[in-house]
């Protein structure tokens, strides 16, 4: 009979060599968090249910998973139309076990100097990682629970059409605000406006707010809550206001980039506030450039474009408004700004060292806006026509000169914001 002792000893050498590296591998992982295998002696079963489900097929939802290695998911944004890197992103995890993962963003500048935020109630209510799990520049971690229950994670704290339904639910019946539709989108949702008023009798002066051309910029709506929760207060300078003053606003001018979870921001061949000269590519723009001038109707008006600056840095962790190159109309912003600052209330401050980015300063350069102009560009044009002053606002994603960002807080600036333009308007 011929002797099986070869295949033994091959077969003994493999086990060997089998377990020797398990347990190099096993001591490396525990030098390094970003781990690329597990230490976990489980079956294939078991170790299939401890992979975490990761989605982003939902209204808002962006997000390329790379890979995920051990206990390490390493994500990117999913820039589409967009030319260039740009930082977006929203997904959902849902996890069965008890467990820490880390998170790697395989590109620079996706978080803020705060990492990022994260949901468990579906989108609605939103905090700031612990910032023990806030790893470096592009890594946190988050520890699950194990309920299987999915948490949400995002540059930002993510808002879309269901958490402005949400809102809306509470202001259904006032009889100051009306909701219309501005216009259709490509893919047939509805951008819709607001206007708040009093209507009983003829407005003195009209206000038009823009929110989202660009649709990441989501901390805008948040301010927009804090405007209307102001003006629907019942309160008596706010009784006032709406006596003398009709406010329009357009919550969501890129509705489809909002809902799909676009970057919006540099989309190609252009974005929303790039859309206001030539022909417009986009019903919402094209409608605000044919309706507003007849809502107008010829009354004094201000027209305020709500954005956020870019993710983290110089210039962007800082409340401020865009300085316009018409010298008339920097003007009139820099003395409402100035009255802004004075009748602040709120945790978010503004001051005047960098409340206000005059026009040449920084980004803020003709060059800026050589693909069209943008909507403070396109107003600019009615200055001799009823324009009492047009403007951008930037409102940080995370930190405000030092201050937390929360959803809060950003509704307290938006009343604070309103308060200061009533005050402004009666000085004119």
């Amino acid at each position: 009979m011929k002797s099986n002792k070869p295949f033994y000893f091959i077969l003994f050498a493999t086990v060997l060599a089998v377990f020797v590296s398990q347990n190099l591998l096993a001591q490396e992982e525990l030098k390094n968090p970003l781990r690329i295998g597990s230490t976990n002696k489980l079956n294939f079963a078991e170790r299939t249910a401890q992979i975490p489900i990761i989605d982003s097929d939902f209204p808002g939802g962006n997000v390329v998973i790379d890979k995920v290695l051990g206990d390490t998911i390493f994500f990117k944004p999913a820039l589409r139309d967009t030319p260039r890197e740009w930082f977006y992103w929203c997904f959902t995890v849902k996890n069965t076990s008890n467990k820490k993962w880390f998170f790697k963003a395989t590109k620079p500048n996706v978080l803020t100097n705060l990492g990022a935020a994260y949901s468990k109630d579906g989108g609605y209510g939103w905090n700031w990682i612990d910032q023990s799990n806030y790893l470096g520049p592009d890594l946190f971690s988050f520890e699950f629970s194990g309920d299987g229950e999915p948490v949400m994670f995002s540059m930002g704290m993510a808002y879309t059409q269901k958490n402005f339904d949400k809102f809306m639910l509470q202001h259904k019946n006032s009889k100051y605000i009306r909701k219309s539709v501005l216009s259709t989108t490509r893919a047939g949702r509805e951008v819709e406006q607001l206007l708040i008023s009093n209507f009983d009798s003829q407005p003195k002066v009209r206000v038009l707010f823009t929110a989202r051309a660009h649709a990441g910029e989501m901390m805008s709506n948040y301010i927009i809550e804090g405007m209307l929760d102001a003006m629907l207060s019942g309160n008596a300078s706010m009784d006032k206001l709406l006596e003398n003053v009709e406010v329009m606003i357009i919550p969501f001018l890129d509705k489809d980039g909002v809902e799909q979870g676009d970057q919006g921001k540099y989309r190609s061949p252009r974005d929303h506030n790039r859309d206001y000269s030539g022909e417009s590519i986009y019903t919402s723009t094209k409608a605000i450039r044919e309706d507003i001038p007849k809502w107008i109707d010829g009354l004094p008006w201000i027209g305020i474009d709500l954005h956020n600056p870019w993710i983290k840095g110089e210039n962007n962790e800082w409340v401020y408004f865009v300085g316009n190159e018409e010298e008339r109309i920097s003007a009139a912003q820099e003395k409402f700004v100035n009255t802004l600052i004075r009748t602040q209330k709120g945790p978010l401050t503004i001051n005047s060292k960098t409340g206000f980015l005059a026009y040449g300063t920084a980004w803020n350069k003709g060059s800026n806006y050589e693909q069209g102009y943008s909507f403070s560009k396109w107003a600019s044009g009615f200055l001799d026509e009823g324009l009492i002053m047009t403007t951008t606002l930037e409102f940080p994603f995370g930190i405000n000169n030092g201050q937390l960002v929360t959803q809060e807080k950003a509704r307290l600036f938006g009343k604070d914001l309103i308060y200061a333009l009533s005050e402004y308007i009666e000085g004119q």
